[in-house]
C-alpha cells in the first residue's frame, strides 16, 4: 500500500494513558486522518449514565461501574476502524482488555512527570494553583501510569512532540500495524 492510496483500518485505535493533553482532541485529530470515527469512552458512558465513571462508583459501587465498562468496552469491541480513548482503568482488567485486543492496537502516551505538569498548568491556569485541584490531577496520572504495570505495551514518549507531531505518530502505528497484519 503507497501514501497515495488511502489508509483504510480494519482494527480499531485505542489511545490510553497521560500526558497532560487532551485525549479527546487528539483521537479526533487521528480519525480525521483517515476518516474514521472516534469514540471516548469517559464521554460515552457520561452520557448513558449522565454520571461520571467516579461519581457512579461513588452512587452505585463498584460492581455496576464494571458492568457498565464491561458492556461498553463489548460495544466498543463491535467497531471497525474507529479511534478510541480509553482511560486505563477499564484496561487493567484482563477480561475487558483482552475482549478489546482481539480488535484493536492499543497506543499508550506517556511524558516526564514535570511536562506534564507544565501542561497542565498552562491548560488550567490558576485553577492548578489549589492544592485540592493538583492533588485530583496527581492521582488521575497515579492511576493512569498503572496500565504500565503490564508489561510489554507500544508506548508513546509525547515529551518533546507538539499535539499534531503525537496524532501523525499514531496514525503511522496504526498504518504499520495494519499493513503488517495484512500481510500474514
Amino acid at each position: 500500500m503507497s501514501d497515495l492510496q488511502p489508509f483504510v483500518p480494519y482494527r480499531n485505535l485505542i489511545i490510553s494513558g497521560y500526558d497532560g493533553t487532551s485525549r479527546y482532541m487528539l483521537i479526533r485529530r487521528i480519525a480525521e486522518g483517515v476518516n474514521a470515527p472516534y469514540l471516548d469512552l469517559e464521554t460515552d458512558l457520561q452520557l448513558r449514565e449522565r454520571l461520571s465513571m467516579d461519581a457512579l462508583r461513588q452512587t452505585y459501587g463498584e460492581a455496576h461501574l464494571r458492568n457498565v465498562l464491561k458492556a461498553l468496552c463489548a460495544e466498543f469491541a463491535l467497531q471497525r476502524g474507529a479511534v478510541i480513548a480509553m482511560p486505563a482503568a477499564p484496561l487493567l482488567e484482563s477480561d475487558i482488555r483482552e475482549r478489546l485486543l482481539e480488535s484493536s492496537w492499543l497506543l499508550v502516551l506517556n511524558c516526564h512527570l514535570n511536562e506534564m505538569l507544565r501542561r497542565l498548568h498552562l491548560q488550567h491556569g490558576a485553577r492548578f494553583h489549589d492544592p485540592k485541584v493538583r492533588s485530583a490531577f496527581l492521582h488521575h496520572i497515579r492511576q493512569e501510569r498503572k496500565l504500565f504495570t503490564l508489561g510489554s505495551l507500544d508506548v508513546l514518549d509525547t515529551t518533546d512532540l507538539t499535539p499534531e507531531q503525537t496524532a501523525n505518530y499514531a496514525l503511522t502505528f496504526w498504518r504499520h500495524h495494519e499493513l503488517a497484519r495484512m500481510q500474514l
